[in-house]
């Protein structure tokens, strides 16, 4: 036996529209499962920590924005106190000045994101690994309090993200492979 991929996709797409927001965010996070880390990249076929959130935003709201950790932090998840049914990601913020990949990081910057899919369970596209994956909360937190970061949950200000995709003010350019898989709203 194989797998019939075009029953499936079609099988897939009939699960999907019938879903809210919360659960489109999180299939979509979830389709990036193995995703090999590249920064800069929000596809299926590769991903970093801000592109996997925008594009699961994307997909689950039809709003656009390609933006930062830090971005999304300051201007899209700006709801504290988030409860179990909003859309929700985890960030870490560096405590001080410190050296972050190729940079360095000022205090009080998000230098990672990750979209949350139950409590206690993150989708983590990081280049501390390989591969995207699902992870507990606790396990990346973990690293990050031992190297000088805070941990922040924040849910997401629909108005805030509805603002900014409509001024295009957090658009960066996207990957060519993004259009591969959607197309912008109409």
């Amino acid at each position: 036996m194989v797998i019939k991929w075009e029953k499936l996709a079609e099988c897939e797409k009939k699960k999907f529209e019938k879903m809210n927001e919360l659960h489109k965010f999180i299939y979509f996070l979830l389709k990036q499962f193995g995703s090999p880390y590249a920064w800069g990249k929000e596809n299926p076929e590769t991903t970093d920590c801000s592109g996997s959130v925008c594009m699961a935003l994307y997909a689950a709201t039809g709003l656009l924005i390609r933006t930062t950790a830090d971005d999304l932090l300051k201007r899209v998840f700006t709801k504290a106190n988030p409860q179990q049914g909003d859309i929700r990601a985890v960030f870490f913020v560096a405590k001080n000045y410190k050296q972050h990949g190729e940079g360095y990081a000022i205090a009080g910057t998000a230098v990672h994101v990750a979209g949350i899919v139950d409590d206690g369970v993150i989708f983590n596209a990081s280049s501390l690994e390989p591969f995207a994956r699902v992870r507990r909360l606790n396990e990346v937190s973990d690293w990050y309090l031992r190297n000088g970061h805070d941990v922040i949950i924040r849910g997401l200000n629909r108005e805030a993200l509805a603002k900014l995709a409509g001024e295009g003010q957090a658009v960066y350019e996207l990957d060519p492979e993004f259009y591969n898989y959607f197309e912008r709203s109409k």
